[in-house]
C-alpha cells in the first residue's frame, strides 16, 4: 500500500490548482490549466486534465470502477485509507491497493450526528505542518485537496471550481449526483465555506497563500454572467442532478436539529 506522504515535498514552491466540480467549472477555459499542476476533487478529472485527484468515495467517483468510464492511469489518485477498504472489494480493492496512494482522516472521535460531516478529521494542526498521512477533512473533500497542495510543496494554492454555492440552481459543472443528506443544499454549502476559510486561516501561518478564482467579470451577479457565458459557449444553463442521499429530511427539521447558527 502506498501512502499519501510519499508525495509530499514534490512541488516545492510550485502554484497548484486545486479544481472541484462546481457550476463554475462549466464556463471556465479549460486549456489554461495546460501545463498547470492540477489536482481533481471527486469528478473534477471529467472536465481537466489533472496531476492528481482526491476523494474519500472512490465508489462513486474514480473513473475504474465506473461502468462505461476509460480508465485514467496518467492520475495519481489519492483517496481514504478506512473507507477505500470498506466500500470495494475483491477486484476493485486489489486495484486499489495497487495504484492508489492512501490518506488517514480519523484523528480524534467524532462528536457529530449520524447525518452531519464527521468532525474526526477536522484537525487544525494537520494544516500546519505535514503529519504523517493525515489530511484535513471535514465537510468537503476541497479542504483535503488544498491540505494535500500544501504538503506537495504548493506556494500558492489555487482553488477553480469551488463555488461553495449554486449557480442558477446548478450545484456541479456536469451531470453528477448529489449528496446533501436531507438538509437544503445551502446549508451545506455554508459548512463548504467554513471549512475551507479555516484551512485558508491554518496554511497562512506555514506561508502558503489560498485564493479561490473564477471565470466571472461580475461579482455582486455572478449567475448574470454565468448564463451569458453559457450562451457564449454554447453550454447548457440548467443540469439537473439527482440527490442519492439515503434519507429526505424536511428544511425545518435539518435546520433546527444541525445547524445551531442558521
Amino acid at each position: 500500500m502506498k501512502m499519501v506522504s510519499a508525495l509530499y515535498n514534490s512541488q516545492i514552491g510550485k502554484d497548484i490548482y486545486v479544481v472541484g466540480t462546481g457550476a463554475s467549472l462549466r464556463v471556465f477555459p479549460k486549456n489554461f490549466f495546460d501545463g498547470k499542476i492540477v489536482i481533481a476533487l471527486n469528478q473534477a478529472w471529467k472536465m481537466v486534465s489533472a496531476n492528481y485527484a482526491i476523494t474519500i468515495h472512490p465508489d462513486l467517483n474514480i473513473p475504474e470502477f465506473l461502468a462505461g468510464e476509460t480508465p485514467r492511469p496518467e492520475i495519481k489518485w489519492v483517496t481514504g485509507n478506512k473507507k477505500t477498504q470498506g466500500l470495494l472489494k475483491g477486484d476493485q480493492l486489489k486495484y486499489a491497493l495497487e495504484n492508489f496512494y492512501f490518506f488517514n482522516y480519523h484523528g480524534k472521535l467524532n462528536t457529530q450526528p449520524v447525518y452531519e460531516p464527521s468532525d474526526s478529521g477536522r484537525v487544525v494542526e494537520w494544516l500546519e505542518k505535514p503529519t504523517e498521512d493525515y489530511l484535513y477533512v471535514w465537510s468537503s473533500i476541497a479542504q483535503a485537496g488544498a491540505n494535500l497542495a500544501a504538503n506537495l510543496g504548493a506556494k500558492n494554492v489555487i482553488m477553480v471550481g469551488c463555488d461553495n454555492s449554486s449557480l442558477g440552481n446548478n450545484h456541479h459543472s456536469h451531470q453528477q449526483h448529489t449528496r446533501w443528506k436531507g438538509v437544503d443544499a445551502e446549508y451545506r454549502y455554508k459548512q463548504y465555506y467554513e471549512g475551507i476559510a479555516e484551512v485558508r486561516l491554518h496554511l497562512r501561518k506555514r506561508n502558503i497563500n489560498l485564493v479561490n478564482m473564477n471565470p466571472f467579470l461580475k461579482l455582486d451577479e455572478p449567475e448574470l454572467d454565468f448564463n451569458r457565458l453559457c450562451d457564449e459557449l454554447n453550454q447548457e444553463k440548467y443540469i439537473f442532478e439527482k440527490d442519492i442521499s439515503p434519507i429526505s429530511q424536511s428544511k425545518s427539521q435539518a435546520k433546527s436539529f444541525f445547524w445551531p447558527w442558521r
